[in-house]
């Protein structure tokens, strides 16, 4: 694989960011790809290769979303919860968008494609998308960049990383998951 891209020279990483949009549009789980990236171009080569194919991948997703999806979600929306959480989106978006990028609780994928059928601007979308992705990114590009070193500080902190994105994900799926409370009468 790595002869391969060698071989395309300077198109190897636009090659790359290319398959990339393309595998996040089929659902393949984009970490591996991101990681791989680090393998074959290092961590700046490789972070930018990603951030444009994931990017331009989300996009893609998006608008397929859009087309297809979003005229069912809208009929079907009516006026209850649904209906609520899309005036939510439409008027929140970005934020919503972007703190689901930074905290990784939802796959890439399922993102893409929620918020095409969502009330989401796309400028909003692609926007948080492209800020929310660059510490996974890194983190991801920067691992699979350092695991030909094991002993590098490179991976250590790459490794370090991860460990705090994990973190933060797991504490605020427990901060956003709804606590039970005790019927009345009850302890």
């Amino acid at each position: 694989m790595r002869q391969w891209v060698d071989s395309l020279g300077m198109w190897g990483p636009v090659v790359f960011a290319v398959i990339y949009a393309l595998a996040v549009t089929a659902l393949l789980p984009g970490s591996v790809l991101t990681a791989s990236a680090g393998v074959l171009f290092g961590l700046p080569v490789g972070a930018g290769a990603v951030l444009v194919g994931a990017t331009a991948g989300a996009a893609l997703s998006f608008g397929l979303a859009r087309w297809l999806g979003r005229p069912v979600v809208a009929r079907y929306a009516g006026s209850g919860r649904l209906a609520g959480l899309d005036a939510f989106l439409t008027r929140r978006g970005f934020v919503a968008v972007l703190l689901v990028r930074l905290v990784p609780l939802f796959p890439f994928s399922v993102i893409n494609y929620g918020s095409g059928v969502a009330g989401v601007r796309f400028s909003s979308y692609v926007t948080a998308t492209a800020l929310g992705i660059i510490p996974g990114t890194l983190v991801y590009t920067g691992l699979g960049g350092s695991l030909g070193d094991p002993g590098s500080l490179g991976l250590w902190i790459a490794l370090g990383a991860l460990l705090v994105l994990s973190a933060g994900g797991w504490w605020a799926a427990r901060a956003l998951r709804p606590r039970s409370r005790p019927a009345p009468g009850q302890v």
